[in-house]
């Protein structure tokens, strides 16, 4: 499968497919309630997190992924720190997985990181993502710490840009 990755207004991504796909990965992927889903998963305030990457598939035209890119400046940082970013939302259909998007998206999101010249990216991950972990580990994110959020356990993960 091939997909084209870009801003997720380009691709003209509708604010239902991004809740369709944020309902898919995180409820019914057990990750998140679907009360805790509508309080932070409401596209706008989901959009006025960073710079939304978006993918669809090429041959189909479908919404298949996203990841949200959080500039030092955004009110949605949560532990970042001056010229520091973060990475939101990484999210892949559950149809689409283990075909390298997940993988495509992350390294966008670090190419975007680095040529803004911001010297850190911080994420966090619930801890029994296990296959999340696995693939920031391979872009050279190191677990650093451990937090709670929304009564969630998170382990967070950095990585200094070159």
């Amino acid at each position: 499968m091939k997909f084209i990755i870009g801003n997720i207004d380009d691709l003209n991504i509708s604010d239902a497919e991004i809740s369709e796909l944020l309902y898919l990965v995180y409820v019914e992927g057990g990750f998140t309630s679907a009360d805790m889903a509508k309080k932070v998963f409401e596209p706008n305030s989901v959009k006025d997190r960073g710079f939304v990457l978006g993918a669809r598939e090429e041959e189909s035209n479908e919404f298949s992924g996203m990841i949200i890119i959080v500039p030092p400046a955004s009110s949605a940082i949560v532990r970042a720190k001056e010229n520091e970013c973060e990475i939101h939302l990484l999210g892949v259909k559950p149809k689409f997985r283990h075909c390298g998007l997940g993988r495509d998206l992350v390294s966008n999101a670090v190419e975007f990181s680095e040529t803004n010249k911001w010297s850190k990216i911080i994420l966090w991950t619930q801890k029994s993502m296990k296959s999340a972990q696995t693939l920031y580990e391979t872009f050279d994110f190191k677990q650093t710490d451990e937090m709670s959020k929304n009564d969630i356990e998170f382990l967070v993960f950095e990585k200094k840009n070159t």
